[in-house]
């Protein structure tokens, strides 16, 4: 079988609260670069159109994966998490099956302030011809 990673893929750089066009992919994975300790919060949210209403992914969809120096917090309302951040990266996995074709993640709190961001769309929902 033929590897067809960058087809299977879409990767870039991300800024906080930007709509993000997630159709043909099942999964996302967002990589926050925490520079400021503090409080980081992040939310994530689905809709139908980039410029309309957006509602708050459930906490079944997301599992932020943080390394234990981090201590991963617990979940403060459902799709908002938080997280006791110290420097360093902290990379969250969400499953997109089910939601709309438009996501939104912003991040808020006193971490959030210097953070950069990089997100990848991954499980493309059909494979490319090899």
């Amino acid at each position: 079988m033929k590897r067809a990673l960058l087809q299977n893929v879409s990767v870039s750089p991300y800024e906080s609260g930007s709509v993000i066009d997630r159709r043909g992919f099942l999964s996302a994975a967002l990589g926050v670069n925490v520079i400021t300790a503090g409080e980081l919060e992040l939310t994530i949210s689905h809709g139908d159109t980039s410029d309309g209403d957006f509602e708050t992914l459930s906490d079944t969809h997301v599992a932020p994966l943080a390394p234990p120096t981090l201590g991963a917090g617990p979940v403060r309302v459902p799709g908002i998490y938080t997280f006791d951040a110290n420097v360093g990266v902290i990379n969250v996995d969400i499953d997109l099956v089910g939601c709309k074709q438009f996501v939104t993640m912003a991040l808020s709190g006193d971490a959030a302030t210097d953070a950069t961001l990089a997100y990848v769309l991954g499980d493309a929902q059909y494979m490319p011809a090899t």
